[in-house]
This record gives C-alpha cells, sequence and structure tokens, in this order.
C-alpha cells in the first residue's frame, strides 16, 4: 500500500509531492485550493471549509457534483482538527505513512497542533512526516532512525514528554551517548549531519520530536 498524502491549510510553498501508485491524496479545508493550483484533483475532501477562499469553493462545488461520496463536511464545532480528521480517515483507508503539507506557518496554534498530531499518528502505529520547501518534521519514539550517508541538513530534536532517555546521536557534528532530553530546556536545538557519514538518532524511551532543514 502506498502513503497517505494530506494538503492542509497552513502556509503553503509549493512542493513535488513524489506521488506513486497507490497514494491517498486528501484535502483538508483549504488545501484543496492549494492542490487545485498545481493541477492535482484530491481523492477526497475533507473539512469544516471555514478556510476555504472563493477559488477553493468554486472547485469544491465542481468536485462535489461529480463525487459526492468523496466529500466529508464537518461541522465547525467539534473536537477533531481537519487535520486531524483526515488522518483519521487515512487510517480507516488502511494507510500506514503519511505525508502531510501546508502544516507549518499561518496561526502558531494551528502549527502546534499538526505536530501534535505527528505524535497521534505515532501511537496508532503509523509514521508521520510534515513535509516543507525547507524543512521536515517527524516523531521518534522508543527507536533508532538513520539517514543515508551523503545526506545533508542541520537536525534538531526536542522532548515532547517531561523528559526522553536514552538519547544517543551518531555521524553528526555534536554526537551523545545516552544523554537525557527534558521538555523545558532546548539542547537539541541546531545540530548538523555533515554527509561525510551515516547518521542515526536513538531515543530509547519517550518520544520526541525531530525537525530536519534542509542543507
Amino acid at each position: 500500500m502506498g502513503k497517505c498524502i494530506i494538503m492542509c491549510a497552513g502556509e503553503f510553498n509549493p512542493v513535488d509531492l513524489d506521488r506513486e501508485e497507490g497514494d491517498f491524496v486528501i484535502a483538508a479545508d483549504n488545501g484543496l485550493t492549494y492542490l487545485q493550483r498545481m493541477g492535482i484533483v484530491p481523492d477526497h475532501i475533507i473539512g469544516d471549509y471555514d478556510s476555504l477562499v472563493p477559488e477553493g469553493q468554486a472547485a469544491l462545488r465542481e468536485f462535489e457534483k461529480e463525487r459526492p461520496e468523496a466529500v466529508t463536511r464537518l461541522p465547525k464545532e467539534k473536537d477533531d482538527t481537519d487535520t486531524m480528521a483526515a488522518v483519521r480517515l487515512g487510517f480507516e483507508r488502511g494507510y500506514k505513512k503519511f505525508f502531510i503539507y501546508a502544516a507549518l506557518g499561518g496561526r502558531l496554534d494551528h502549527t502546534i497542533a499538526n505536530l501534535q498530531t505527528l505524535c497521534f499518528i505515532k501511537e496508532h502505529g503509523g509514521q508521520g512526516y510534515i513535509m516543507d520547501a525547507s524543512c521536515m518534521a517527524f516523531i521518534i519514539r522508543n527507536e533508532t532512525r538513520e539517514f543515508a550517508e551523503g545526506f545533508r541538513g542541520t537536525f534538531s530534536l526536542f522532548s515532547m514528554d517531561e523528559k526522553c532517555t536514552g538519547v544517543t546521536i551518531k555521524g553528526m557534528d555534536y554526537e551523545t551517548d545516552g544523554i537525557t532530553l527534558t521538555n523545558s530546556f532546548p539542547i537539541g536545538e541546531s545540530n548538523f549531519i555533515p554527509g561525510d557519514r551515516k547518521a542515526s538518532v536513538t531515543v530509547e524511551h519517550g518520544t520526541a520530536l525531530a525537525i530536519v532543514t534542509w542543507a
């Protein structure tokens, strides 16, 4: 099975969605406008549409005429954000890997909610990535993640729990061996992956947010 691609309504930077056969594309609210501008027709549209601009509203009307079963209208007063509702839909369709776009920038509370959604994905057995033209964010939880040799970029790691223990970083400018990260001191900010050796990050216990900024 492919991956679930979700286009959100945050700050929009056109990027290659790297679509493959079997991928499932969801437009979350004004994410429909962004997909429209990219010439991409989503497989499903979901949201309360409170942020949908006139351009997107016109696209929604046309899409709903042809494929009403592929449109979900959510109430404005609800527990889930539009992004979270899109993630739940992806899980219902059997997807475990999520690539989320236009999820940063704009309102700070929306950005934080989208970062927390990565934790939700991880807790439910999936892997989520927030993708942007300049960076990528994902969750590391009780595991080791490796970067291919030759990959370069700034790497930051933040504890999402009160603390993360057994944090080991190899192949970067600043290496660690079994240290503890807390959510009250950003010691994991701005490390660097030079690309001349294979880099890896281990978080033995706890949930950490990893952010990679392209070199």
